[in-house]
This record gives structure tokens, C-alpha cells and sequence, in this order.
């Protein structure tokens, strides 16, 4: 039997493309209604969500559709009161509908009555629409459970997949799960922690209702990852408010900070450490292992109501929160020792209210999801669209590299699973991510390496990976000019050029036996905004652009674009027969003033691919861009090929897949899907999923294609796997 979520995905592939459906509940009288899923934009409306509810809890098995009517009409009061509509409601007798028609037609009494007195569970629905979740409670949700004459009633508010269940129960008006009660049984409107949603596995069965059996107390303390929700597609919403309610508790107390990122990258480390360690326990139980080992299993990343809501910090409760965070930050630091300090009191002062109150506020919001069982793209979304806007990376004039650009080019490169990769501008890591994921996870962290300028994206990049990898990716900050300077030795720390020994390019000449560290394979998108002209203003600037071969050859009079330090950079760090994937200003490879610049890379390098891609690629840069695609040969291998005229794949890319948009200030990528030109629907994959109107697909079957009538050491760079 399919989950909830499975059957809602189900819903998703067989819907999203459609604007109608034919209900299969009765619509108050009508057997028969075909309901409208798309507003005037061809977006899902209300509507929508509703039949993709119904759906969910019929195809799950969790309810029978004989029990379950829509838009099911009551009086306020007497029969011929006016009318409370409930969006959704569920009888414990499949006769209801029969009742229903007689009240209806008769103005039948006592059919209301058994119709109240048979009512254990009302469903609203609502997309978006301006009004908050207390709001829709106290005047629609509330007052459809009153109409329910039973002790018990369910009551279910699903708002564009987000969740929220609440109970009428001996005359109480609660959240079903008793943690989200503040107050216990005493608890009005402001204590049910309207904040926090639920997840889909909490949604009770038929069987659970009908006896009044519901499972409305979970004991955190004794699940393992199993029992945990899974975040995929719309139901990521849940996790997104979730971040965004961190957020708002790191601000009020004033840890909207450096400090305060860091401590919140350092707790979504242990929640992850945590599920892993469980899982690999799991792994290695058999059936001899005692109950006492079997205990192991459980998850030690949870909240307690009573913890959650200390008074102060000597009380007992809150105390045994800290304790078991730290054990656990403990442990988990012997294994992600690159996010982790060794001393968590580096970081984190336990004694301080407000450090206390915003991990115990992680701890709740992410405590009911799987990292770990969920899958990477939309952890991806989640994290990054929220982290990344906290940490203000346009006002640092950074720029995201969009997912399918990166993946793009990880692709055309194909990284293997014995190679070093390294992105020396890596900023929150995605092509190093990318790379992880798109091997299957045959890339070992420990062959992952990458150097920022910007503390905040570093600790971004640790996550990225963490989420995405193990966590031990090699990822390290320098301020000021970065990788320009500084570089991996082959003990993996970094060493800094020194001007005297490594000018112009001379960089594997160093004293106390000290050696370059070289890589398979670097993938980079070096900034490219207006504050790529590099112009020496100090002696020492002189002497860092002095030790790049580029700048003697290449600049153009007093300065020199900051993409060709980064080109020579990546080709100085390859090994023999590496390879480059770097996304360039288009500049660079068409204008007469770069030509020298172009003759030295064809002087040490194999061109093997150049995509132009269009202006639109990058938000607020307006910059056409080159991706270049290039490996380094021996010198004689080299001269070889140029005698004989190679080749050079070359593609200007159109269609991206996405477009630029705007939502509260912050700029986006939204996707845009291929549409039938006869049809004007949106096209589908053959699992229903719907298709990017991109050129990347075809083009990397055209390169693939390409690459097959090429030397034998492309192909078995660019296509053969290990």
C-alpha cells in the first residue's frame, strides 16, 4: 500500500497538466461534478489541493471514499438555519449520503441529527489567500468540529500541502499531537503552536477514528528514522516555514549573525550525524543484539514540550536537553571535524538563554523530517533558497550558479570516482554537491576540496555537502583574494605563493620539501560582475598578479580580467591529462583584447567544448557568458594534436530551462516547461514529470555523440565511468 505522500505524488503526475477533474466524492448533492484545478494563470488553485487530499487518503488505503463527502452542507442551528459548508467531511457509516439527500429534500430533522451524531471527521482547504492559519481555525475549522455531536472529532486544515491536525475532544478544541499543545489540555487558541505544521505519517486511519484510537502522542525519545517524514516536492513548504521560523527566533534575540549561522549550520550537522548514526546501527543489528543495544537505535535529536518550554535555565528539563545535545555534538565531532569544533563551547555558550532558546528552536522545527530518507534536490531548495537570502549573498555581489547550469557542466566534464576535484571559487559548494550526487555517491568527500573568500559561504558549502555527501569534504576559508594565493599542498593544507619563488606561473619550486597538491578535475564559476578588473593598487597586489604568467603576456595595460587568473589558476592546479569545466565573461574568448590570452590557453591546453550561454543566465549581471570545457596533455601530445587541427565542439545554448523572477525583493530561478505547440500543454517525461524547456539534455547527447569520433584520451575523459 502506497504512503500519503506516495499516493499525493501519484495525484501530481496524473493532474498537474490537467484543468479539470472528475470528482469522485459526492459534491454536496452532485454525484457527478467536473471541478476546475487551474486559476486564469493555469496555476493550481484551491481546488486542486483539495482533490489531491482526497485522492492522497483514498489511494493510501487511510480512508475509504464511501465514508468521505465534499462540500458537505449543515445548518447554523435548526434546519432552516443558513448554511456552514464543510470543505470535507468523514462519517463512521457509508449510509451518510443517503441521510444527507433526505435532509436535504425533506428538510428531514432527525436525519441532521444522525447525520451530527455520526460525523467523526471535518476537512478544510484553503490555497494562500491572505488569511493566517489562527484565522481559518477559529472561523471555519472550528466551527465545522462543533458541528460534530460525538465526544471525539478530527479536525484537518491542508493549505497547498501544508498540514495541521487538530481534535474536538470532551469539549476541548487541540492540536491532535499533544506536543504541539503548550499547555496540555488547558491550552486556547495561542498555545497549539500554530507555527508548526504536521507531518503526513501523523494522519490518522479510518479504523484510528472511527474507534477514537488515535495515535496523538508520540514519544520522540523512541523513533528512529523510520518514523520520521520524508521532505519532497510541495510538502517541503512545511520545512521551509519551519526555516523561516528559526530565522525570525535567531533575530529577535539578536543572533541573526555570523555566530549565530554558524551555530545553526553546527545543529542541522548533529540532526544529520544523528540520523546516519542510527541508520548505520541498524545496518550492523541482528536478531541476537539485546533490547538494551536495540535501544541504541533511537534518535537522541528531539524536544520535549516540557524542555521546549523552560522558564530558565536551571531548570531540570531544559538541562537534559543540553546534555544530550552536547553528548551528541560530541560525538558527531570526531566525524565531521570540518564543521564541527572539537570544543563545542567554541562556539556555543550553554549558559546563554538565547543560544539555548534558538537550537531548542531547530531542534522542534526539524525534529519530525528525514535528512537523510529525503530527497537532494529538494533539501537543495530548501536550504539554500532560505540560507542563501539570509546571508545576503547579492549585497556581497555573489552570485548563485543556477542548479541546471551546474549540473550541465558536472555532467559534460564526468568526474569519476577516483578523482581530487576542487573548485577554487566554491562559494556554497554546488558544483562539488552536483558532482557528489551525480556519481551516486562513488566520489569519496575526502577527494573534494574548495576554497572561498567568504567565511559565510564556506560554512554554507560544509552544510551543502554534509546534506548532499558525509560530510568530510575538504572546504576551507581565506580572506582577501582566496585561492588567488593561497594553495592545497599535498598534505591538504593550504600553503600561500610566495613572489620571490612563483613568479610568472613558476609555482612547483618550493622550499622544505613542500608539494603542489594537483587535481583531476576543477569545475568553477569565477565572479564576473563589475568587480572583475583587476588593477594593482599596492605593492603587494603588484606582486600577486606578478606570479601569474597571464599577466605578463596577457593584460591589457595597467589591469587584467579577474577570470584569467582564475583560468591559469585552474590550469597550474591539474595534473596531467586533468581537466577544466570553468564558466567565463564571453569576452574572453571573442574580443581582439584577450587574443594573447586566448593563444596561451590553446598553448597549454586541449579545447575540447565552448557553450555560450545567454545573458539571462545569471541574475543581475546582465553578462553573457563562455562555458569553457578543456583538458591538459603532455606538451608533445599536445603540438600532435594542433598539427593535425583538432576539433572543438561548440554550442550556443538558447533555452535554460528557467527565467528570473522576483518575490519580496529576492530574485529566484522558476522554471519553464516545454509546451505542445498543438495542445499548449505541458509536456511530460515518461514518468509523468513535467519537461524544462532547455537545451542542455540534447546537447549533452550531442557532445557525447561528438566525443566518440575524438582521441582516444578525450573519450576516456569526457565519457568512459570508473
Amino acid at each position: 500500500m502506497k504512503t500519503f505522500l506516495e499516493a499525493k505524488q501519484d495525484y501530481d503526475k496524473n493532474f498537474l497538466n490537467q484543468k479539470e477533474v472528475n470528482a469522485f466524492l459526492s459534491v454536496n448533492l452532485d454525484l457527478s461534478r467536473n471541478c476546475k484545478i487551474k486559476n486564469v494563470k493555469n496555476q493550481p488553485n484551491e481546488e486542486y489541493y483539495k482533490w489531491q487530499f482526497f485522492y492522497a487518503l483514498i489511494h493510501s488505503g487511510l480512508y475509504k471514499k464511501d465514508f468521505l463527502g465534499a462540500e458537505v452542507c449543515f445548518p447554523k442551528g435548526n434546519k432552516n438555519s443558513a448554511p456552514i459548508k464543510l470543505d470535507g467531511a468523514v462519517f463512521d457509516d457509508k449510509n451518510w449520503f443517503e441521510k444527507y439527500k433526505k435532509y436535504h429534500q425533506d428538510k428531514d430533522q432527525e436525519s441532521l441529527d444522525w447525520l451530527r451524531s455520526h460525523l467523526v471527521g471535518v476537512i478544510e482547504f484553503k490555497k494562500e489567500d491572505g488569511k493566517d492559519t489562527e484565522t481559518v481555525y477559529n472561523q471555519q475549522l472550528k466551527p465545522a468540529m462543533k458541528e460534530s455531536e460525538l465526544d471525539f472529532c478530527l479536525g484537518v486544515l491542508y493549505d497547498t500541502g501544508r498540514l495541521f491536525l487538530f481534535q474536538k475532544k470532551n469539549g476541548k478544541y487541540l492540536r491532535l499531537d499533544e506536543f504541539y499543545n503548550t499547555k496540555g489540555e488547558q491550552s486556547t487558541t495561542k498555545d497549539l503552536s500554530l507555527h508548526l505544521m504536521d507531518a503526513y505519517y501523523k494522519i490518522p486511519s479510518f479504523e484510528q477514528v472511527e474507534k477514537r484510537v488515535v495515535n496523538i502522542k508520540i514519544d520522540r525519545s523512541k523513533r528512529t528514522v523510520d518514523d520520521l517524514g520524508v521532505i519532497t516536492g510541495i510538502s517541503s513548504q512545511q520545512i521551509k516555514d519551519g526555516i523561516s521560523s528559526i530565522i525570525r527566533a535567531m533575530d529577535k534575540v539578536g543572533m541573526k549573525t555570523q555566530r549565530g549561522y554558524e551555530i545553526l549550520i553546527q545543529i542541522i550537522a548533529l540532526k544529520i550525524y544523528d540520523e546516519k548514526r542510527s541508520e548505520d546501527l541498524k545496518r550492523n543489528l541482528d536478531f541476537y543484539k539485546t533490547d538494551v543495544e536495540k535501544e541504541k537505535l533511537d534518535l537522541l535529536f528531539y524536544i520535549t514540550p516540557s524542555e521546549k518550554n523552560f522558564t530558565s535555565l536551571s531548570d531540570s528539563n531544559i538541562q537534559s536537553f543540553i546534555q544530550r545535545m552536547r553528548n551528541l555534538y560530541g560525538e558527531a565531532s570526531q566525524k565531521y571535524h570540518y564543521i564541527l569544533k572539537r570544543d563545542d563551547r567554541e562556539t556555543i555558550v550553554w549558559e546563554k538563554e538565547e543560544h539555548v532558546g534558538v537550537i531548542s528552536e531547530v531542534v522542534e522545527q526539524l525534529q519530525d523530517y528525514s535528512f537523510v530518507k529525503s530527497q537532494k534536490s529538494d533539501l537543495y531548495q530548501i536550504v539554500f533558497s532560505e540560507f542563501a537570502n539570509a546571508f545576503s549573498m547579492a549585497d556581497k555581489g555573489q552570485f548563485v550558479t543556477p542548479i541546471p547550469i551546474i549540473d550541465f557542466l558536472v555532467q559534460i566534464v564526468n568526474p569519476r570516482s577516483d578523482e581530487k576535484i576542487i573548485d577554487p571559487t566554491s562559494g556554497i559548494a554546488d558544483f562539488l554537491s552536483v558532482s557528489y550526487i551525480n556519481s551516486k555517491s562513488k566520489l569519496e568527500d575526502k577527494n573534494i576540496y574548495g576554497v572561498d573568500n567568504d567565511e559565510s559561504m564556506v560554512m554554507l558549502a560544509q552544510l551543502n555537502m554534509l546534506l548532499n555527501g558525509d560530510g568530510n569534504a575538504i572546504l576551507k576559508y581565506k580572506p582577501d583574494k582566496g585561492s588567488i594565493t593561497w594553495k592545497f599542498d599535498d598534505r591538504d593544507n593550504l600553503v600561500e605563493l610566495d613572489p620571490k619563488t612563483h613568479a610568472n606561473g613558476n609555482w612547483d619550486e618550493w622550499k622544505n620539501q613542500t608539494k603542489l597538491k594537483k587535481f583531476d578535475v576543477v569545475l568553477t564559476n569565477p565572479p564576473f560582475g563589475e568587480d572583475r578588473k583587476l588593477e594593482p593598487k599596492s605593492s603587494r597586489e603588484k606582486e600577486m598578479v606578478e606570479m601569474y604568467e597571464l599577466w605578463h603576456k596577457a593584460r591589457s595595460g595597467k589591469w587584467i580580467d579577474l577570470g584569467l587568473i582564475f583560468l591559469e589558476n585552474a590550469y597550474r592546479i591539474l595534473k596531467e591529462n586533468g581537466r577544466i569545466g570553468i564558466v567565463l565573461s564571453n569576452s574572453l574568448a571573442s574580443i581582439d583584447r584577450w587574443e594573447e590570452a586566448r593563444k596561451w590557453l590553446t598553448d597549454n591546453m586541449r579545447i575540447v567544448a565552448l557553450f555560450d550561454l545567454p545573458s539571462s543566465v545569471f541574475a543581475d549581471t546582465g553578462v553573457n557568458t563562455t562555458i569553457i570545457v578543456a583538458y591538459k596533455p603532455r606538451p608533445k601530445e599536445l603540438q600532435e594534436l594542433k598539427d593535425k587541427d583538432y576539433s572543438i565542439f561548440v554550442k550556443d545554448i538558447q533555452k535554460i530551462g528557467y527565467e528570473i523572477r522576483t518575490s519580496k525583493r529576492v530574485k529566484f530561478f522558476s522554471p519553464m516547461h516545454k509546451i505542445n505547440e498543438t495542445t499548449f500543454e505541458v509536456e511530460q517525461d515518461s514518468e509523468g514529470n513535467p519537461l524544462l524547456d532547455e537545451d542542455f539534455t540534447q546537447t549533452i547527447k550531442d557532445f557525447k555523440e561528438w566525443c566518440l569520433g575524438q582521441e582516444k584520451t578525450l573519450q576516456d575523459l569526457f565519457i568512459k565511468e570508473k
